[in-house]
C-alpha cells in the first residue's frame, strides 16, 4: 500500500512538473510567437492594419519561396547524385561484371580445349581449334570493358586502368592463340597456357593488382566505394532539408496568424489565402516523397553493386544472373527518371511558387484601402 502511494505521489509530482514546464514554454516561447504572427503587441493589442498587411504581403511569399528553394535544393542534390548512379555507375558495374565473368568462362573453355580432363587437348581441337565459344566470350569481355570506359563513371586514372586491362586481354588472347597453334607440343602448349593463366590471374587481393581479373575486381571495388560516397545525405542536402523544415514551421505559423488577423480586423474569412498556401505544403510533401524514393534507389544501386561483385563464372548461368540483377535495378530506378518523380517535383515547385506569389497579391487585395491610406500619408 505504501509503495502504491509513493508511486502515485511521484506521478503527481512528475505531472505537476510537466505542466509547469509546459506553461513556462508557452509563456516564454509560444505565446510571444503567436502574438507576433497574429499581429498583436506584447500587451495583446492588434497592430496597425495597413502596416501589418504590408509586412505580411512581403513576408508570406518570401517564406514560401525560401521553403521551396531550400527543399528544392535538397531534392535536386539527391536527384543529381541518383542520376549519376543510374546513368553511369550502375551500367559500369554491370559491364565490369560481364567482362570478368566472360573472361573466366573464356579461360575455362580454352583450358578445356587445350588441356581436356587428362592434360591433353581434345580431339576436336585438331579440327576446329578453340571453337566458336572461346573467341565469342573474349570479344564480349573486350566489348564490356569498352562499354564500361564509355559510361563516364570512371575517373581518368580508372579509365587508364581499363585501357591497360584491355591491352592485357589482347595479350592473353595472343598467348592462348599461340598455345593453340602449338597444341601438338606439350612443352610449348603448357608454356603458353601457363603464361596466359598468369596474365589472367585470380590472385589474392592486394594493394597493387597486376593480373587482369585482379585489376577488374579492384576497379569494381573502387566503383562501389564511389557509389557509396554518392549515396545518402550530403552536407548540402542535410542543411537545406533541415532549413526547409524550420522555415515551413514559421510559414505555417505566419499563415495561421495572418488568417486570424484578417478575420478579426477585416471581418474576412480567407479560403483563398489558405488555398494559395496549400501548394507550398503540397510541394514540400512531394519533395519529401521524392527524396525518399531517391534514397531507396541509391540503396538499390549499392546493393546491386555488391551482388554483381559476388557473381562468379563458377556458378551456373552467371551471365543470366547479371542480366537479372541489371533488369531488377532498371525496374527499381524507373521512378527516378525525369518522366517520373523528377517531373512531378518540378511541377510541384512551380505550382508552389505561383501560390506563394498569389498569397501576396491576395493580402494586397484585402487591404487595398488601408494600404492606400498608408501610402498617401506623408
Amino acid at each position: 500500500m505504501g509503495r502504491r502511494l509513493a508511486v502515485r505521489s511521484r506521478l503527481r509530482a512528475a505531472l505537476t512538473a510537466g505542466r509547469s514546464a509546459g506553461a513556462a514554454v508557452w509563456r516564454s516561447v509560444w505565446l510571444p510567437m503567436w502574438r507576433r504572427s497574429s499581429g498583436r503587441t506584447p500587451t495583446g493589442r492588434r497592430r496597425h492594419t495597413a502596416q501589418f498587411l504590408f509586412s505580411r504581403m512581403l513576408l508570406l511569399p518570401a517564406l514560401a519561396l525560401t521553403v521551396l528553394a531550400l527543399a528544392g535544393t535538397a531534392y535536386l542534390d539527391l536527384d543529381g547524385r541518383t542520376e549519376q548512379l543510374r546513368e553511369r555507375y550502375a551500367p559500369a558495374m554491370v559491364e565490369l561484371a560481364h567482362a570478368r565473368t566472360s573472361l573466366e568462362l573464356a579461360h575455362r573453355e580454352a583450358t578445356l580445349r587445350l588441356r581436356g580432363n587428362d592434360g591433353e587437348p581434345l580431339i576436336q581441337t585438331d579440327l576446329v581449334g578453340l571453337g566458336e565459344k572461346y573467341p565469342s566470350l573474349l570479344t564480349e569481355a573486350a566489348q564490356s570493358l569498352n562499354n564500361a570506359a564509355q559510361t563516364k563513371a570512371l575517373r581518368a586514372q580508372q579509365e587508364q586502368e581499363v585501357r591497360v586491362v584491355s591491352g592485357l586481354v589482347v595479350a592473353y588472347g595472343d598467348w592462348i592463340g599461340w598455345a593453340d597453334s602449338h597444341h601438338d607440343s606439350e612443352v610449348l602448349r603448357t608454356a603458353g597456357m601457363d603464361y596466359a593463366t598468369s596474365l589472367l590471374g585470380a590472385q589474392a587481393e592486394s594493394d597493387d593488382p597486376t593480373a587482369v581479373l585482379d585489376r577488374i575486381k579492384a576497379l569494381e571495388k573502387k566503383l562501389r566505394a564511389d557509389a557509396s560516397e554518392l549515396s545518402g545525405w550530403t552536407e548540402l542536402s542535410t542543411v537545406t532539408a533541415w532549413g526547409a523544415l524550420l522555415v515551413v514551421l514559421v510559414f505555417v505559423l505566419a499563415v495561421v496568424g495572418t488568417l486570424d488577423f484578417v478575420l478579426a480586423q477585416l471581418r474576412v474569412r480567407s479560403p483563398l489565402l489558405t488555398l494559395y498556401a496549400l501548394p507550398v505544403l503540397l510541394a514540400l510533401g512531394v519533395l519529401v516523397l521524392g527524396a525518399a524514393g531517391q534514397q531507396d534507389a541509391q540503396r538499390k544501386v549499392s546493393k546491386a553493386g555488391t551482388e554483381l561483385s559476388g557473381v562468379s563464372a563458377t556458378e551456373q548461368a552467371a551471365d543470366t544472373r547479371i542480366e537479372v540483377v541489371d533488369e531488377e535495378l532498371a525496374v527499381g530506378l524507373r521512378g527516378t527518371h525525369p518522366g517520373a518523380w523528377t517531373l512531378a517535383s518540378e511541377l510541384a515547385l512551380a505550382v508552389g511558387a505561383v501560390g506563394a506569389v498569389a498569397s501576396g497579391f491576395t493580402l494586397a487585395h484585402y487591404g487595398r484601402r488601408h494600404l492606400r491610406i498608408l501610402w498617401r500619408t506623408p
